[in-house]
């Protein structure tokens, strides 16, 4: 008997350590799982059904998913007809948002082999629909940009016949029903002979792509517009033989257009009568017109380059006063003391405003400038002399007006006698104040300038509709002036829209000044308006034409791209059936590696060509925390087999860290660097790799034993496209003219120098971490 129950307690024992083993499996799969019975309630649920849907045992699967019935398709119901498993996917959409589960389910039985339960397995591939409906996406997406390319492409044999045009060419030549088998100079341009400038019979007869720029003629052989053809060989690929030529057609008649407006609108800035200038963000001067040579006595050639604080009686008002609201405002209109080439100080109006890329980033600043010697003249005479002052008042080619505001001042002071203390927060909450304000100003009297301005024929006429001139921004500009009179300030400038009688708007630049005596009541006011409407219409066309600018730029950087992937893949085609044919005993090897050379050499110009002008068009890059050493460490080590190969060995004698704040680009000038000492410098047999502290940089300096460089070489080797001579060793003549850009970009230096014991050193400067902000 005890036997008995030593057994079944066994038994028991093993059947828990079963249960066990198996919830520990059930628990430990990253699935949902739930056990159901063959009414679909819930008699089990592993952890990961439970953090998706909460505690649900008990109740029915089907009321998980907002249904009152078995769904339809439902795999486990499926499970229990056959007793086989079954899969299924269902879409849920939970607070708005689509969610997608797969289901395995298989049957539970007893021990006599009926189903008395049902098991499912619950995967949520939410993730994996969601990719693959964005992939489907994708395509869709690629598929419609190359639908939408309207570029034409045609194939031409060698007896330049064409063999095959795109839609694009139809579209631009309708009346042409069928291009094929003509020649390509009677069908695009109505002539009986090859044209004098034609890049497709170039290649033709050089094997080489080509490119230019011609005129587009319609069927008589009219000019009617200009387009820009890139011809490519056309290879076969079996024989390697030039079948003929593809071209890449693209129509720039519009840009053409644009072009020649630009150049119409350089000449109108060019001879505007207010100065314009352009200056860069660090203050230096980069364009100045006629206007700004006349107005200081010094030539356009002798502007470019200085500082505006070298042109400034104060030179540090620029910085003080005028880069403080530029950067607020965006812009800053005001009058100071220049400096004139003869050696005396005169006044100037600038109105200067920041231009923005299309990323809202600063690039420059643009100022428009007027010689107000005049002005200043007049206002120092209105001082010195009330007669003088008359005289000058009727005189002055500015529109001038005296007004009386003391009751203004009166009404404030009573505003501020009641405890009212923020008068901008004030009047902008009360606009009748504003408006009851503004009829209380008086205007006494109007010189002649201003019936020009305001097109009144007597002075009569315009102070009886003075009212009229006056819009809805007057009102704002207004406000401001009230803030001023609260403030106690005897002077105020801005800018301002109004009518003359006629209903035409200005845009006008008002300053006014309380007469010297008048401080307390300003019962005497003298305002002066200068119409800046033509001013501000050339700002406008010069933001206008920067914007043209970017959109060239982005172009530019569009068709680098085309051009590279135009021209990589057929020289990368080549390039593999050149290696292919080497495993032909028939034939040349010498001649096929010399093939395989030119096209690797013809890749790696274009590889350094690409991303010399992604480099060069670049103003700054981001920077990270990088250690310097860590770089040049990878760099060495990725060379190193090369170096061996080479017979040279690399002697890295850095040590200690480096930290500055860098791009990960920078690894592209100590690898230009080595790459250049391996190749040219083989004689010597070891290049060292060496760095210096010397604040504020990190010198790094790479140095070779070989045959070192003539003086002359120095002066060029960073230039673009230079290269020294040496048999046997490829290259772009690019390398060392992007190390110079990615340096530059790093606010650092790069040179060369002799080596005394033979050979050369080239140094690399990189700003420490700490000093990069003080390192221009």
């Amino acid at each position: 008997m005890k036997d008995k129950k030593k057994v079944v307690k066994g038994e028991r024992q093993l059947l828990e350590v079963d249960y066990n083993r198996s919830k520990a499996i059930i628990q430990a799969i990253g699935d949902g799982i739930m056990i159901q019975d063959i009414d679909y309630k819930i008699l089990y649920q592993n952890h990961i059904h439970k953090d998706q849907y909460g505690d649900k045992v008990g109740e029915y699967c089907y009321k998980i998913y907002g249904s009152g019935e078995i769904c339809e398709g439902c795999p486990l119901e499926l499970s229990f007809r056959d007793g086989e498993i079954h899969n299924a996917e269902k879409k849920v959409v939970r607070d708005h948002e689509n969610f997608y589960y797969e289901f395995t389910t298989s049957p539970l039985r007893d021990p006599t082999g009926k189903i008395i339960a049902g098991i499912k397995v619950i995967r949520d591939v939410s993730e994996r629909r969601r990719a693959e409906e964005g992939l489907k996406e994708n395509e869709q997406f690629m598929e419609s940009i190359f639908a939408s390319i309207q570029d034409g492409i045609g194939v031409i044999d060698k007896d330049m016949n064409i063999v095959r045009v795109n839609q694009t060419a139809h579209k631009w030549y309708p009346e042409t029903s069928s291009f094929i088998g003509k020649k390509c100079f009677e069908a695009f341009h109505a002539r009986g002979e090859p044209c004098e400038i034609c890049p497709s019979l170039r290649t033709l007869k050089t094997g080489a792509s080509a490119f230019d720029i011609v005129p587009k003629h319609d069927k008589d052989g009219n000019k009617v517009g200009w387009i820009e053809i890139n011809s490519f060989p056309w290879i076969d690929t079996s024989t390697g033989e030039m079948k003929g030529v593809i071209e890449h057609v693209r129509d720039i008649t519009d840009r053409k257009k644009t072009e020649e407006r630009y150049k119409l609108f350089s000449e109108a800035v060019e001879e505007a009568p207010d100065g314009v200038q352009i200056v860069d963000l660090n203050g230096f001067i980069t364009y100045s017109n006629r206007a700004v040579e006349e107005i200081y006595g010094i030539t356009q050639e002798e502007f470019l380059g200085k500082h505006v604080n070298d042109m400034n009686v104060d030179p540090e008002f620029a910085g003080r006063v005028i880069l403080p609201s530029i950067m607020e405002t965006g812009h800053w209109v005001g009058e100071l003391m220049v400096k004139h080439k003869g050696g005396y100080a005169f006044p100037i109006l600038l109105n200067t405003s920041m231009v923005k890329d299309s990323e809202g980033k600063p690039i420059a600043m643009v100022g428009i400038i007027r010689d107000m010697t005049e002005r200043m003249l007049f206002e120092k005479a209105l001082k010195d002399s009330e007669e003088q002052y008359r005289s000058l008042f009727e005189a002055s080619p500015v529109s001038l007006w005296e007004e009386d505001s003391s009751q203004v001042k009166k009404y404030i002071d009573d505003l501020q006698n009641k405890g009212v203390k923020d008068f901008r927060t004030y009047f902008e909450s009360h606009p009748e104040d504003v408006e009851r304000c503004a009829k209380m100003v008086k205007v006494v009297n109007v010189n002649k300038a201003s019936l020009s301005i305001f097109k009144a024929q007597s002075k009569e006429e315009l102070l009886r509709g003075i009212h009229k001139i006056f819009t809805e921004h007057s009102f704002d500009v207004f406000r401001e002036e009230l803030a001023a009179i609260a403030d106690g300030i005897t002077w105020f400038e801005g800018e301002d829209f109004v009518r003359t009688l006629a209903g035409d708007v200005l845009n006008v630049f008002l300053k006014w000044s309380v007469a010297p005596g008048y401080e307390k009541t300003y019962s005497r006011r003298i305002v002066s308006i200068i119409d800046i409407t033509e001013r501000k219409r050339i700002e406008e066309s010069i933001k206008k034409y920067n914007r043209k600018l970017e959109e060239s730029n982005r172009m530019k950087e569009l068709f680098i791209d085309i051009m590279h992937h135009d021209l990589m893949n057929p020289l990368a085609t080549a390039s593999g059936f050149a290696e292919l044919l080497k495993d032909d005993e028939d034939c040349n090897i010498m001649y096929i590696e010399t093939i395989e050379k030119n096209l690797l050499k013809a890749m790696d110009l274009i590889e350094c060509a690409t991303r010399f002008s992604r480099i060069d068009s670049l103003d700054r890059i981001e920077f990270s925390d990088l250690d310097l050493t860590e770089v040049i460490n990878e760099v060495i080590e990725n060379l190193r087999p090369s170096a061996q190969k080479a017979g040279m060995e690399i002697e890295n004698t850095i040590s200690g860290s480096m930290p500055v704040k860098a791009n990960r680009i920078i690894e592209e000038v100590f690898s230009n660097l080595i790459s250049n000492a391996i190749k040219y410098a083989q004689n010597g047999k070891k290049i060292i790799v060496k760095a210096e502290d010397r604040d504020p940089f990190w010198n790094i300096m790479i140095i070779d034993f070989g045959e070192g460089l003539r003086q002359i070489d120095k002066t060029v080797i960073f230039d673009r496209f230079c290269r020294l001579d040496k048999k046997g060793v490829k290259g772009s003549g690019l390398g060392l003219a992007i190390a110079k850009k990615v340096v530059e970009l790093h606010k650092g230096g790069i040179g060369v120098e002799d080596n005394p014991k033979g050979g050369a050193v080239f140094i690399v400067e990189i700003p420490k971490l700490e000093y990069l902000d003080q390192v221009h």
